[in-house]
């Protein structure tokens, strides 16, 4: 027995569906005599008769039959090895990074949406702050960059406002007149500048306690009692508590924190989403 030529296979399964020479050669787009000549060699090769003809049909004999599952196999292999040693198909890579401040307890359908609006592509996703965002956008190295800031981005799209509230651990005791502890994030932060800021208009007393290089940390920091803290309503977990409302005079509003989004073109159907989503 010689080897068996794909082609003689091919045509012979083309044979089998068609129950004709010539819708089989359609089907294998070849000639009726090709593949005549392909079953024959077949044939030969195998040493039996494979194909029954008739005036009517063509129809498989027992040993053909009993050939075609083997034929299946052998041409599904052939693909598999081809496959096999071709480059693997490249998905797309886009980088999006997020500030830490946005919306934290709706991370799940934040990575839904993106999932849903660019689907098939891989993600480096990045928690950072709003400093390191812009750096990295300015850079060439985001395709998408939900970020905060102090003023207002020119080449950005707004998502949304939220009120700035003072938070601290339940229980922590606050001087009545002295300097207040406080935990915020480093010098880059426009929370901080907001916050720091209304309290010199103030003229409250204070302090920084501790400074944090990232918002969960400061969330932490403030949850375990090293000093009062600054945060976004969205941001504020439910363990801290904002500071009451008639010490006002005390605690003067750090003011509205704005939510920007840049976005290259590959990413504009997501951003148009997430203004969407971010709105609700």
């Amino acid at each position: 027995m010689s080897d068996l030529d794909p082609l003689w296979l091919r045509s012979f399964v083309a044979i089998a569906q068609a129950g004709s020479v010539t819708r089989a050669a359609q089907q294998v787009h070849r000639t009726q005599s090709a593949v005549s000549t392909h079953l024959q060699q077949l044939e030969s090769s195998v040493g039996v008769q494979l194909v029954q003809r008739s005036t009517r049909a063509l129809t498989l004999t027992a040993e053909g039959e009993r050939f075609l599952p083997h034929a299946h196999k052998l041409l599904a292999w052939q693909d598999e090895a081809r496959a096999a040693v071709q480059p693997a198909e490249q998905t797309e890579l886009r980088r999006v990074g997020i500030s830490e401040y946005f919306l934290p307890a709706r991370l799940g359908e934040l990575l839904a949406l993106l999932r849903d609006t660019t689907p098939g592509a891989r993600y480096e996703l990045l928690w950072a702050s709003s400093a390191t965002l812009q750096q990295l956008w300015s850079a060439g190295e985001m395709d998408l960059a939900v970020l905060t800031s102090a003023r207002p981005l020119p080449e950005a799209r707004l998502l949304r406002r939220e009120p700035l509230a003072w938070v601290a651990a339940v229980g922590l005791p606050l001087p009545a007149n002295g300097s207040v502890p406080l935990v915020l994030l480093g010098p880059d932060c426009p929370v901080r500048t907001m916050a720091l800021a209304a309290l010199a208009r103030s003229g409250r007393p204070h302090h920084i306690q501790l400074s944090c290089a990232g918002a969960h940390g400061a969330v932490a920091a403030i949850r375990a009692g090293w000093g009062v803290g600054c945060l976004n309503q969205s941001a504020i977990p439910p363990d801290l508590k904002p500071l009451p409302a008639n010490e006002a005079r005390h605690w003067p509003a750090p003011g509205r924190l704005s939510f920007y989004a840049l976005a290259r073109p590959s990413m504009l159907v997501t951003e148009r989403a997430l203004r969407r989503w971010a709105a609700l």
